[in-house]
C-alpha cells in the first residue's frame, strides 16, 4: 500500500512539472486562453484567415491559434488575402483587413488610455462603450490619433501615411499626430482624413470623401502603363490580307526557251 501511495505521489508531480512547462511555453507563444482574458494591452485570437504572421517584441515568430493569447507589443501583419479579428482586454475588437500591419503597442499618454500602433493597410474596430468620461479605446497612426468612446468605425492608412477614418456609430475625436490641440469630432456617416504633419480636414459625408489624390494618381499611372504594356503586347488576331504581313518571295524567273533550228537550204 505505502509503494502504490508513493507511486501515486511521483506520478502527480511529473503532471505538475508538465503543467507548468506548458504554461511557461504558451507565455512565449500564442498559447491557448478563453476569449475575453486576453492579457494586458494584448489580444485573443478569435478567428484568421489566409495567412497572417505575428511577432513578439523580441522579435520571434509566434504561431497564430483561435482563442490564442497574444502578448503587448506584438506586430500583426496580413498578406494580401488575408484577415484576422482580435479582442482586446476590454471585450473590443478589431477586424485587421488584408495587407495591413498593427502592433499591440502602449504609448504613456496623459490620458493612461491604452493606444495601440496602426501602421499601414485597413482595419474595422467595434469598441466596448465605457461610461466615464475617458476614451476607452485610442488608436495611433502615423498621422492621426483616434480617440473613441463606444463606436464602430473604420480606419485606413495609405503608403503615404494619409489617415481615413470613417465612423459608422458612435462618436471620434480625431487629432493630428503632432498637433493634439487641433483635432475634428466625427458623428455617424462622417469621414475625414489626415496627412503627415497635418491637421484633420473638415468632416464630410462618408459618401462624398475623395480618395486621396497622390494615391489616386498613383492608380492612374498604374492603369496607363498597364495599357501601355497591353499595345506593346504583339496581336494574337490573324493580321488583314495586305496588312503586316511579311513579303512574299519574288518569282523565279522563267527558263530560256532554246532558239529555233533552222533547216538547212
Amino acid at each position: 500500500m505505502n509503494g502504490y501511495v508513493a507511486h501515486a505521489i511521483c506520478a502527480l508531480a511529473l503532471i505538475c512539472t508538465l503543467s507548468t512547462a506548458a504554461g511557461q511555453t504558451a507565455t512565449g507563444a500564442a498559447g491557448n486562453a478563453s476569449p475575453g482574458n486576453a492579457p494586458h494591452n494584448g489580444a485573443i485570437v478569435l478567428d484568421l484567415s489566409g495567412k497572417v504572421s505575428a511577432h513578439a517584441p523580441n522579435g520571434s515568430k509566434l504561431n497564430l491559434l483561435r482563442n490564442g493569447a497574444l502578448p503587448e507589443g506584438t506586430v500583426v501583419e496580413t498578406d494580401v488575402d488575408a484577415k484576422i479579428l482580435l479582442r482586446l482586454e476590454d471585450g473590443s475588437e478589431i477586424l485587421l483587413q488584408p495587407d495591413s500591419r498593427l502592433a499591440l503597442k502602449q504609448e504613456a499618454l496623459p490620458t493612461g488610455t491604452t493606444l495601440f500602433e496602426f501602421i499601414l493597410g485597413r482595419l474595422r474596430a467595434v469598441v466596448t462603450k465605457r461610461f466615464t468620461g475617458t476614451p476607452s479605446f485610442q488608436l495611433g497612426t502615423p498621422s492621426a490619433i483616434v480617440a473613441v468612446r463606444g463606436t464602430q468605425f473604420e480606419v485606413e492608412v495609405n503608403s503615404h501615411k494619409v489617415t481615413e477614418v470613417d465612423v459608422e456609430q458612435g462618436i471620434v475625436q480625431v487629432t493630428g499626430r503632432y498637433s493634439p490641440d487641433k483635432f475634428v469630432i466625427l458623428e455617424p456617416g462622417f469621414s475625414t482624413r489626415v496627412g503627415p504633419d497635418m491637421v484633420p480636414e473638415p468632416p464630410v459625408p462618408t459618401n462624398r470623401i475623395r480618395p486621396d489624390a497622390r494615391e489616386e494618381e498613383e492608380s492612374k499611372a498604374k492603369k496607363a502603363k498597364g495599357a501601355h504594356d497591353d499595345r506593346r503586347q504583339p496581336s494574337q488576331s490573324s493580321p488583314d490580307a495586305g496588312q503586316g504581313t511579311e513579303p512574299g518571295e519574288p518569282p523565279e524567273p522563267p527558263e530560256p526557251s532554246e532558239p529555233p533550228q533552222q533547216k538547212p537550204e
